[in-house]
């Protein structure tokens, strides 16, 4: 398949060529953590998630590169680590922090694909749009922070709050919560699961395999979604995160997550405004999410009742992920962009051909694996020297595969490798110099203290620093610097 998948890409040969290539469906939602039934989480509910793992393969221990959307994203699509210079933050771009590499969506395209965007796949639109799309990447006019109903309008017609942005510029803060007085269609994302229904029977009926992406906004925050998808999560009965301290010696150099500051967090009524981290802001924050991650469910359903539909079911490889993990008030904290495992580990599933179903992959994959697993599986030659990610294409029809013993993330001043028994990992900051910290997670699974500065663990410490100092100089090494 290999050789066929070159030849195409060389010679351009006749569409009876791609009749083995597998389509590819893959479905971004943004800011999912493994915060669903079928990852254990028996309250939620989610049956067609639960429906995509019966069908195919969980990833257990699925990372990402950075905890971040769009830097994240950029990652992914290049298969390319993060340094210092490259994909610093969510406001990068891959055409200028990776000139010059290739996209896993421009590699498809020149294998002969029909490459289609909907909704957020890269976190700028137009971000290597021309090299990467065969049609100019779409998204709804309107946005995730559309509100739906006149209450909330009413609200913010009187509301002086407002948040300045990194451009210095001042934007009108928006409510938290909403329960939406409007069809599960008509929202957003049910814009963009529109969009990606039509495409599926357009691109179903062509003589081109396809690599359609879409992606969902929600549960991004603000949590907006229809008031159908919170009936499931009445108040009184939201637990609350189990640990919410920081660890015990946490480096200083870690800045606190402000993302949840940009919103207002009135109750439903819009009575009052929630005190920041007590008790009923917990429960309505998480009472959000789940709301926001079943609205996800529901569009979710939707592209998969097509996919059976038009009988893609066996030649689609269908993946489903967040761009990262989530805190969910674990550490009372909030959101992404913060080096703390809740918001590294992150959601993924994979249906198709060749995967296994209703199976869980115990080992480590990093998101930087996803484009060379893909174009292993399409039959697309790609220099394994020109990206950091490793094919876990073994791993699909045999699940007990390992893969990587551990996963690298790099936020801001900080390297991470987590592992099945420890996270581990190294500040470099001016004002606090070398920071090191270290989670046993097999002694203490809540993260409740580093340990790093225990004598017990100082071999540990030094075999991990040398693992994480070769992930660094790989990052280094391939691609692009920004």
């Amino acid at each position: 398949m290999k050789l066929a998948g070159l030849c195409l890409v060389v010679l351009g040969l006749v569409p009876h060529a791609y009749a083995d290539r597998p389509n590819v469906l893959l479905v971004f939602v943004d800011d999912l953590k493994p915060m669903t039934r079928d990852y254990g989480q028996q309250h939620m509910a989610t049956p067609n998630f639960d429906r995509l793992a019966a069908g195919g393969l969980r990833f257990e221990n699925a990372y990402c590169q950075v905890p971040t959307c769009g830097a994240s994203r950029a990652s992914l699509m290049t298969s390319l680590y993060p340094t210092v210079e490259r994909f610093p933050n969510f406001k990068c771009f891959a055409e200028k922090d990776a000139a010059g590499a290739p996209t896993l969506p421009q590699r498809f395209k020149q294998a002969g694909y029909v490459t289609v965007s909907n909704g957020k796949v890269f976190h700028h639109q137009g971000d290597t749009q021309d090299r990467s799309w065969s049609e100019p990447a779409w998204r709804p006019s309107i946005g995730g922070r559309t509100h739906y109903n006149d209450e909330t309008t009413e609200f913010l017609s009187k509301s002086k709050r407002a948040e300045r942005r990194a451009n210095g510029k001042l934007r009108k803060k928006t409510l938290m919560f909403e329960k939406g007085n409007t069809p599960a269609m008509e929202t957003h994302d049910g814009l963009i699961a529109a969009k990606t229904l039509a495409d599926l029977e357009r691109l179903a009926g062509g003589d081109r395999p396809f690599f359609l992406a879409c992606g969902f906004a929600k549960p991004h925050m603000p949590f907006f979604s229809p008031a159908a998808t919170w009936a499931p999560y009445p108040l009184r009965g939201i637990d609350l995160a189990t640990h919410r301290q920081r660890p015990i010696g946490f480096p200083l150099a870690s800045r606190p997550v402000k993302e949840q500051f940009a919103y207002v967090p009135m109750t439903h009524n819009l009575s009052r405004e929630l005190r920041y981290n007590s008790d009923p802001y917990h429960r309505h924050m998480r009472q959000g999410y789940y709301a926001s991650v079943t609205h996800a469910d529901d569009l979710l359903g939707r592209l998969l009742d097509k996919v059976d539909e038009l009988g893609l079911r066996d030649n689609t490889l269908v993946l489903v992920l967040g761009d990262h993990g989530w805190l969910l008030g674990e550490h009372n904290e909030w959101a992404k962009n913060q080096l703390l495992h809740e918001a590294l580990r992150t959601a993924f599933w994979m249906q198709g051909p060749g995967v296994a179903e209703g199976a869980a992959a115990e080992t480590f994959v990093e998101f930087a694996d996803i484009y060379p697993t893909l174009c292993e599986l399409a039959g697309i030659e790609v220099e394994p020297r020109s990206i950091n990610g490793r094919s876990f294409a073994a791993v699909l029809n045999e699940p007990a595969t390992k893969h990587r013993t551990g996963a690298y993330t790099r936020f801001e001043q900080g390297d991470v490798l987590t592992t099945a028994d420890h996270f581990f990992g190294v500040w470099q900051s001016e004002q606090h110099g070398e920071e090191v910290l270290l989670i046993d997670r097999k002694a203490d699974p809540l993260g409740v203290k580093n340990v790093a500065a225990d004598a017990a663990y100082g071999d540990m410490v030094s075999e991990l620093k040398g693992q994480l100092r070769q992930r660094i100089q790989s990052a280094r090494s391939v691609g692009p610097q920004g």
